[in-house]
């Protein structure tokens, strides 16, 4: 079944509101995702401060549609460092952006337990994975259940 955003994309002045639930996070990448429509998968790297809003620089990977575990260890792995020039509380938000139309895939979900289980590793508090294609947003629940 394919999910359709209903709602209008919130305007981009919103999307460094304050975080207090996943519906708000969702909400922010669409207001910075604007309409929908991609022509290549990327991954979309950001920060939440301690303040609860997301910082206004974010970075792009180009992706492979199969995940890709050395990738995503480099990219992971260079979290910390960064975190630790941020203020106390900063936690890691990932966006996952590709072409096409239906629900969260099973790649979708290898790709967010990949980065899931790397952020565990590497000891980077990670916010809620989230997958936009060209007419959606949703959370994307990893394959599985790490403890943390």
């Amino acid at each position: 079944m394919s999910h359709r955003e209903l709602l209008p994309v919130p305007p981009i002045e919103t999307a460094t509101d304050p975080i207090h639930s996943t519906a708000d996070l969702r909400q922010r990448w669409r207001a910075l995702m604007g309409e929908l429509g991609f022509g290549q998968r990327l991954l979309w790297v950001g920060f939440v401060g301690g303040d609860r809003r997301l910082y206004k620089t974010m970075s792009q990977v180009p992706l492979r549609a199969k995940p890709q575990p050395g990738l995503v260890e480099y990219i992971v792995s260079r979290l910390p460092r960064v975190l630790a020039g941020l203020e106390d509380g900063a936690t890691v938000a990932l966006l996952l952006t590709r072409p096409g139309r239906g629900p969260v895939s099973n790649l979708d979900r290898d790709w967010a337990s990949l980065l899931t289980a790397a952020a565990v590793e590497y000891g980077v508090p990670l916010e809620p994975i989230f997958r936009a294609n060209d007419e959606a947003v949703l959370e994307v629940e990893p394959t599985l259940r790490l403890a943390g």
